[in-house]
């Protein structure tokens, strides 16, 4: 996943915040989930100064390197 960290200086797109981690290429996904998953990441975001994306864009990082068949797939497409 290719991210940029947005500066004070560089912040050429209007609403990024210092800091923040600009997407190459977003997509947004809706998805439903446990009450218990939506406050345990919650949690997890809190305690580690992070947004909610952030983790979860992680978890789905770590869930897609166990299944490697979909990362040649994913590979093959850049």
């Amino acid at each position: 996943m290719k991210t940029e960290r947005v500066t004070k200086t560089g912040a050429a797109r209007r609403g990024a915040r210092a800091g923040e981690k600009k997407l190459a290429a977003p997509v947004t996904l809706f998805a439903a989930i446990e009450a218990e998953q939506h406050q345990a990441l919650r949690e997890i975001a809190f305690s580690e100064r992070r947004s909610l994306a952030d983790v979860v864009r992680e978890a789905l990082t770590g869930f897609i390197a166990q299944h490697p068949a979909r990362r040649r797939l994913a590979a093959a497409k850049r």
